[in-house]
């Protein structure tokens, strides 16, 4: 006997059951959802409230970036013996850092918002037809010339006797 079909042997207290036997596809109570279960979902109003929020952080730290980018950039005059005047621009770069991070911040909420707005907004979706299953007694259409699927033509044999 291999090594491996020698563990599964002595490992496996259960029987083996084959992939796509119905003990494998039984949900256990309180589990049983399906692939397309969780579609009606997405229609969530809240979510609108949760947009105008991002949206309205997303505004604020703009504001703030455009306040962290003018006070990073500053202008500095010297004055020579000579007279001259030399003029330098000073970028201080944690602040000008911060300004970039607060603007690629509202970037992301500013997304997240479309997207919180798209799925606040979106059309619950139709519930599916519920299907009637055929009968498997019963013909699906009879064909004209098709006689093993006629139906009986007076009320006895209609009743079995």
């Amino acid at each position: 006997m291999t090594e491996s079909a020698d563990r599964t042997a002595t490992d496996s207290a259960a029987p083996a059951v084959p992939a796509g036997s119905a003990a494998t596809r039984t949900s256990t109570s309180g589990d049983d959802r399906r692939a397309g279960a969780g579609r009606g979902r997405l229609h969530q109003p809240r979510r609108i409230a949760a947009a105008v929020v991002e949206l309205a952080v997303a505004a604020v730290a703009v504001w703030g970036a455009f306040l962290l980018w003018g006070s990073a950039v500053r202008d500095v005059t010297v004055r020579l013996d000579d007279g001259s005047t030399l003029t330098s621009r000073v970028y201080e770069g944690d602040l000008i850092g911060l300004a970039v991070a607060l603007g690629a911040l509202a970037a992301v909420l500013l997304i997240d918002a479309v997207r919180q707005v798209m799925l606040g907004v979106a059309a619950k979706g139709k519930k599916p037809k519920k299907r009637k299953r055929p009968d498997p007694d019963e013909p699906d259409d009879a064909e004209p010339g098709d006689t093993d699927h006629a139906e009986p033509e007076d009320a006895d044999a209609r009743a079995g006797r």
